[in-house]
């Protein structure tokens, strides 16, 4: 009785092995691309997707502490970053930490072919 039951879990094992990093690993990166940081700020690797999402990323990083996010650089080169810092309110040191835009969306390639 008891060997049968042990078989009969044995593909439910295996099932649940090859589902659990298949799905979920695969997805990390879109949901969180903050690469490094801590409670007053961080960075995130700079790309055109990760620009055009990095207020909402930076905001649920900062919002994990319970504060608000500002970006405060955006260097658009590939091997470069987006930073932020987390503030406790939103109007602090507005003028010694300036906010800087963003991009919404990731334009067109515009390269040259020549001959």
């Amino acid at each position: 009785m008891r060997a049968t039951a042990f078989l009969r879990t044995i593909p439910c094992v295996i099932f649940m092995a090859m589902l659990a990093p298949s799905g979920a690993s695969a997805q990390a990166w879109n949901f969180w691309p903050v690469w490094h940081g801590n409670d007053t700020g961080g960075i995130i690797p700079w790309s055109c997707e990760n620009e055009s999402v990095a207020p909402q990323a930076a905001g649920a990083y900062c919002g994990r502490f319970g504060k608000y996010a500002r970006i405060t650089g955006v260097t658009r080169h590939y091997g470069d970053y987006i930073s932020f810092n987390c503030l406790w309110a939103p109007n602090i040191a507005r003028y010694d930490l300036p906010a800087v835009a963003t991009r919404a969306y990731c334009p067109g390639d515009r390269r040259i072919l020549a001959k």
